[in-house]
């Protein structure tokens, strides 16, 4: 059995969970600092989504343990979010081109006469 390799739980100080806790108590303050800037709304989006990974990775490292797991759960874990990362990045891009898609075939467009019954 190597140094990384138990059978009970891993016990972290107190102080370490006060700390994590400051810094995604820092964070939140961030992101709603960001808010108030004005920021063009790209840049905006992209400075809170970096923000909101950040604490997402503190919470799963230390709240979650992941940080001294077996590398199996981790694989687990970050196979999870790759995925939905697929899946949030494929919706986008169907909502993104729709509008295009919709003007090259001009087969979808809104009846008025069905419109007046709903």
């Amino acid at each position: 059995m190597s140094d990384h390799e138990h059978d009970g739980p891993h016990i972290m100080p107190l102080k370490t969970y006060y700390t994590v806790f400051a810094a995604l108590l820092c964070l939140t303050v961030v992101t709603v600092g960001v808010s108030y800037l004005g920021l063009p709304p790209t840049l905006s989006v992209v400075v809170a989504l970096l923000v909101a990974s950040t604490k997402a990775t503190l919470v799963a490292a230390w709240f979650m343990h992941l940080k001294y797991d077996t590398k199996f759960n981790v694989f687990v874990f970050l196979s999870a979010i790759w995925f939905a990362g697929s899946f949030f990045t494929f919706t986008f891009i169907d909502l993104t081109s729709r509008g295009r898609m919709l003007k090259i075939e001009d087969n979808f467009e809104l009846r008025q006469d069905r419109a007046d019954f709903q």
